[in-house]
């Protein structure tokens, strides 16, 4: 049995910019502060882990609690707002939400999401979407600061949730950040689009098929159609 993880944003849906423009207004506003447009400068790349870093250099540990609270809050109703009065521009990636739903019956596939973001902000952008991760392992970092810590858990919900033992555990991302986690687990990855250089990388999900040619793993196109 194959273990395929996904990220939210840049790999199922085209959401990197308006998600990171919210999320960078809710964070100046609640800590009154300019915020860096690399998030490549932070150590943890997920929504609390740049937030954790945030607190520690701003000497704010006394304050955590509610700056955790009251940025999600924000950038929550901000994200809501935006998809509210930009429905038609949130976009899933180019056949993701076919791949996601050929995959979550796929014979020989246990589908999980693992993103960076929290998980009402994640689940609130897929459904706008038009996907179904119903039935589908979620991690967060609502679960986790951590993208390796996101990816493990994933893993570890994909396996209760089935029963199933994973050969292969194969993670699909767009960022530096992504690609180094999986690295740190000892898991494949999968570059999604064109910002990160790797071996084994796809532009989109539209001939999902050479993504099991590139993976070593086309046989599991046959046992789909057997």
């Amino acid at each position: 049995m194959n273990l395929f993880m996904l990220d939210v944003d840049g790999t199922l849906i085209d959401s990197y910019d308006f998600d990171s423009d919210c999320f960078r207004s809710a964070v100046e506003e609640v800590l009154g502060l300019q915020l860096t447009e690399d998030w490549g400068a932070f150590t943890n790349v997920t929504d609390v882990g740049i937030l954790e870093e945030l607190i520690e250099q701003q000497g704010m540990r006394h304050e955590r609690m509610r700056i955790l609270r009251e940025v999600k809050s924000l950038f929550l109703n901000k994200l809501r707002a935006y998809i509210t009065s930009n429905a038609n521009e949130l976009v899933a990636t180019p056949g993701a939400i076919k791949f996601v739903n050929d995959m979550k019956s796929h014979p020989n596939v246990v589908l999980a999401i693992a993103t960076g973001g929290w998980e009402e902000s994640a689940r609130m952008k897929l459904k706008a979407a038009g996907f179904d991760v119903s039935g589908v392992s979620f991690a967060s970092c609502s679960d986790a600061m951590t993208r390796s810590e996101i990816m493990a858990l994933a893993a570890f919900r994909a396996k209760q949730d089935t029963g199933a033992v994973f050969s292969r555990r194969v993670y699909f991302g767009d960022g530096e950040w992504d690609k180094m986690a999986t690295n740190t687990l000892g898991y494949e990855f999968v570059a999604v689009g064109t910002k990160v250089q790797h071996h084994t990388r796809i532009p989109n999900f539209v001939h999902y098929d050479a993504i099991f040619g590139k993976l070593g793993l086309i046989n599991m196109l046959n046992a789909k159609s057997a």
